[in-house]
């Protein structure tokens, strides 16, 4: 009896041009490798999303065909593509002001007349960004550069301001003092960290935040009114985070 033929796809061949094994190819597309082992036995289907992570990792776009033509991929195309396309300190700011102005178009879109979804997509954005950095196994690495980086930021908060604001006063450990006025400001530093699950304070003051500047009336000073909606806007948004939290 014949030995039956072992199955091979292009994303097999792919792979194995890349010297990758599967659970080192799994890890760079952001898949588990039980995933890519159905992709490489035929199992699964190639959808677009992977597909298109491919295409980001080598260079070759996948397209999904009943007979597929072998390709042909070595160590040297995938180092080859992999330099030309790796960042930079010059070339991530301009990565950055590409994904800047989608974002900016998106929430303006939100807040169209009739449309009214800028929060709404606000938070979906930010819950991508979060999944994207567990998919790919970023904490560390993020952690790392937040290390390379000074883990604290110094700015000038009004006493008013921490006053008003508990959440941010219990970030900054603010500690009043009765001599203190409103209208001082005290120098003090707020760690930088990952946003939204590392550091759960920055999530509820960023949106704190983000709550009064919609709020505030031409007098930059909110009306009981307004702080009554804040307080419900900050207990709903804490409703939101603790349920994110048990995700």
């Amino acid at each position: 009896m014949s030995k039956k033929k072992k199955f091979t796809n292009n994303i097999t061949r792919l792979r194995k041009g890349t010297g990758l094994s599967q659970h080192d190819f799994a890890k760079r597309l952001g898949i588990s490798a039980s995933m890519l082992k159905k992709l490489e036995d035929g199992k699964r289907d190639l959808r677009p999303e992977i597909s298109d992570r491919i295409f980001a990792e080598t260079g070759i776009k996948l397209i999904p065909a009943p007979e597929e033509t072998p390709i042909e991929y070595s160590k040297a195309d995938y180092v080859s593509w992999q330099t030309e396309m790796r960042f930079n300190s010059r070339t991530i700011p301009s990565a950055c002001r590409v994904i800047t102005k989608l974002v900016e178009l998106m929430l303006s879109a939100g807040a169209r007349p009739g449309v009214e979804k800028s929060y709404v997509l606000f938070y979906a954005m930010i819950r991508a960004i979060e999944d994207v950095k567990n998919e790919y196994g970023m904490e560390k690495h993020i952690d790392a550069e937040l290390r390379d980086r000074q883990k604290t930021q110094t700015d000038l908060y009004s006493v008013r301001e921490l006053r008003q604001n508990p959440v941010l006063a219990k970030r900054l450990a603010f500690k009043d003092d009765p001599k203190l006025t409103d209208e001082d400001k005290v120098p003090l530093s707020k760690p930088v960290g990952w946003l939204p699950t590392r550091e759960i304070f920055d999530v509820n003051w960023q949106h704190r935040e983000l709550f009064m500047e919609m709020l505030k009336s031409q007098s930059e000073e909110l009306t009981e009114e307004q702080k009554a909606q804040l307080a419900e806007l900050e207990k709903e948004q804490d409703a939101v985070i603790d349920k994110f939290l048990q995700l």
